[in-house]
């Protein structure tokens, strides 16, 4: 796997702040759907890392992964990998992809599934909180590019999201709380199989023509969380049009 490589603070905030625009997969005006198999490339999908301190040497610490290859399933293909060990009891992870090509300011219904492949068994113990069910999977489509930021918080400096993900098991205004980590089959110990999200969301376009996709964990286990994702799906159709941006 390859490791995040220590770049300060500066430039991993220009790293986040770059998720979405110039990687947008655009979208022809007779499409609703597009999906992500990931069988030649990783898709022009960015990992993002917030809730944790803002010093130097942290990505080493936090022992940052992420990788494009072979999901450890037989008979699946390709996948997005991602790892963090979360020393800050609240780390959230994941994947953010840009979506263009929509009306500037327009309301689309949107509907996002996907695969997670996961070792980790159910009512497992753990620090803090379980591997599997204390490690919430957040799903969102929101018009504000995600960034992760450095913010100070009680005199001491954190990189947090500029989106509202709610917290731990809870979602937020701009992404919702779709199942955890823990296996369904508890019978091949070590193993990966896939757990199939689905979650659906009413979003307006920015002024660009724009959404962007995120997908990741917010952890309360205090240990290291790694998966892949694969067979991402969106399909949209347009909604009854909204004076405000709401969300399923």
């Amino acid at each position: 796997m390859k490791r995040v490589l220590i770049m300060g603070i500066a430039s991993l905030v220009l790293l986040n702040m770059a998720a979405g625009g110039s990687l947008a997969a655009a979208v022809s005006a007779d499409s609703s759907s597009v999906k992500f198999d990931f069988e030649t490339d990783d898709a022009g999908f960015t990992p993002i890392y917030a809730d944790y301190p803002c010093s130097e040497g942290v990505e080493e610490f936090y022992e940052f992964q992420h990788d494009y290859g072979k999901v450890p399933i037989d008979g699946a293909g390709n996948g997005i990998f991602i790892s963090g060990n979360n020393h800050s009891d609240d780390l959230f992870m994941g994947y953010v992809k840009a979506l263009g090509g929509f009306s500037p300011a327009r309301t689309y219904h949107f509907t996002v599934s996907f695969q997670l492949a996961t070792d980790v068994e159910g009512g497992m113990v753990g620090v803090g909180g379980s591997p599997g069910e204390s490690v919430t999977v957040k799903c969102g489509v929101t018009p504000t590019e995600p960034a992760a930021l450095p913010i100070e918080d009680g005199g001491v400096a954190y990189v947090r999201l500029n989106l509202d993900a709610g917290r731990q098991s809870n979602g937020g205004r701009d992404m919702v709380a779709v199942g955890n980590m823990a296996k369904e089959e508890n019978n091949r110990p070590g193993e990966y199989e896939f757990k199939e999200f689905t979650a659906e969301f009413d979003t307006a376009a920015n002024v660009l023509g724009e959404v962007y996709l995120v997908i990741g964990t917010d952890s309360a286990f205090e240990a290291t969380t790694s998966y892949y994702l694969d067979d991402i799906s969106v399909t949209w159709e347009e909604a009854a049009q909204q004076s405000a941006v709401t969300r399923a």
